[in-house]
């Protein structure tokens, strides 16, 4: 697989006006635990992993582009290495192991590739600034005798890089299905325990569920998770990414809750990005009931659209819309029941202030953008969206509407004399209190004529309460959904 992305790199590259003699990454590197001699935990750099698969940190790699070839550098261990980290692996191995055409020592980088070598002068670095982040990775001349390098910057080659991570290959989307299929049956598993404790003699907690998830996840293969575990409740679930370090899973679990559970299991460094909700009793009061379907309708009508062609900003605006027609139809939160005024006054977008989705692969937040375009943040009405574009054939990338209660955004309403008038305050705050908030999120993949949904758990109000109290077995993988939407 790796061995192919290289190929398509180098083809590009030489398909383009991009001047070079190759291409260098460097891969990701240990990073000390503050003054400790301890490490954080190691997870290889996203481009380097895409281009070579390789596991060890400290590496750099080099493409060659005429002719092409493929060079790894690895670091150089003294003899007591061994007994710390086991046996020193050999070039051989590493030439083997990951199918590249030479392997060579980071300390004779300058002499393979300089003057004494292969004569290389100029090398393309991957140069962009992520734009969901804001970070740019650092020119990789960290080594002896980089100086006599011209390192050739520009975007270029990021794009070029960009656009192939971007659509799939067969293998790439194999993986997905396999990181999906792990993350749901640890969610169906966490589902089911997490209604057993709501019956214990004791509060159960938060963590509990993350815990049990990456459990299930770990003793399937998938030893990481792709971000950081949302295991929220009640209230909380409006806390869109709950669980960061401030806020780790660690409140007591109010019985009768709603729970949110935004985990994914990682695989190769590739990532699922599932979130399930579901109620701690195991059957959904009214309240519960009608937000939770109002999400599942916006969800279902967006994968019952997408195929290549469509502007996923437009399926951002469809699903706000449908949430609104199912909220109108079913609640009291609004004074009105003229569902375009309401879109015109952008109410969705203060009860659901993310995107509706993502690319998705060796990052949760996988790379999206055009080439030569910046992400739009002026528009109120695809505010928070990631994904700005038209989509293609084997995408892969989340459907995720959701419905939340905020306290700043519900007071901000309640400020605002237009859209104040058309909201029934005392409903929002019985939906804060007994709802928090609802996320459904699935991982499609674009196909020629719609897309194939890779998340397959309970998502029917009627099957998720039977799974949960034991009355249906759901085994993934007989419920793949596919829509043909041409």
């Amino acid at each position: 697989m790796h061995a192919k992305h290289r190929e398509s790199v180098v083809s590009r590259l030489r398909a383009s006006n991009v001047v070079g003699d190759a291409v260098i990454v460097a891969g990701g590197g240990e990073v000390n635990m503050y003054d400790s001699d301890t490490v954080w935990d190691f997870r290889q750099e996203s481009n380097f992993q895409y281009l070579f698969g390789v596991k060890e940190p400290g590496c750099y790699g080099v493409l060659t582009i005429d002719p092409i070839s493929s060079i790894l550098f690895i670091p150089r261990f003294p003899q007591e290495y061994a007994q710390w980290f086991g046996p020193i692996k050999t070039t051989g191995w590493f030439k083997e192991t990951y199918l590249v055409d030479r392997v060579h020592y980071v300390d004779e980088i300058e002499s393979v590739l300089g003057p004494s070598g292969l004569g290389l002068v100029s090398l393309l670095h991957y140069d962009y600034v992520n734009q969901d982040s804001g970070v740019q990775l650092p020119i990789p001349n960290n080594f002896k005798g980089s100086e006599k390098f011209k390192f050739v910057s520009g975007p270029a080659l990021a794009h070029i890089i960009n656009e192939l991570r971007l659509i799939k290959t067969d293998p790439e989307i194999q993986i997905l299905q396999y990181t999906n299929d792990v993350t749901c049956r640890a969610h169906i598993d966490t589902m089911k325990s997490v209604y057993a404790e709501s019956f214990g003699p004791v509060s159960f907690m938060e963590h509990f569920a993350e815990s049990n998830f990456k459990f299930r996840s770990a003793i399937e293969g998938c030893a990481r998770v792709g971000y950081n575990c949302i295991a929220c409740s009640g209230i909380n679930n409006a806390v869109l990414h709950y669980g960061h370090a401030a806020e780790p899973n660690n409140e007591a679990v109010p019985r009768g809750s709603l729970r949110l559970l935004d985990m994914g299991a990682e695989y190769h460094c590739y990532t699922a990005d599932v979130t399930v909700t579901f109620p701690t009793s195991g059957s959904f009061s009214p309240d519960q009931k009608i937000v939770y379907e109002a999400v599942l309708a916006a969800l279902e009508k967006v994968e019952s659209s997408v195929k290549p062609g469509i502007d996923y900003r437009d399926m951002h605006r469809l699903s706000h819309r449908i949430m609104l027609e199912e909220l109108v139809r079913n609640t009291d939160l609004f004074r009105t029941d003229d569902v375009d005024e309401l879109v015109r006054l952008n109410i969705c977008a203060y009860f659901s202030p993310h995107g509706l989705g993502h690319s998705l692969g060796l990052m949760v937040h996988d790379v999206a953008m055009e080439p030569g375009k910046v992400k739009e943040k002026t528009d109120p009405t695809i505010k928070g969206l990631r994904l700005q574009r038209v989509l293609k054939e084997k995408m892969v990338l989340t459907v995720e509407p959701g419905l939340y209660f905020i306290e700043y955004l519900i007071d901000e309403l309640a400020n605002d004399p237009e859209r104040s008038r058309v909201i029934n305050f005392e409903a929002v705050e019985r939906m804060r209190r007994n709802v928090g908030g609802v996320r459904i999120e699935d991982n499609i993949v674009i196909t020629q004529d719609g897309c194939r949904v890779l998340t397959d758990v309970p998502r029917k109000v009627h099957d998720i309460e039977a799974v949960m109290q034991g009355g249906k077995t759901w085994q993934v993988g007989k419920h793949y959904r596919t829509y043909h939407n041409a």
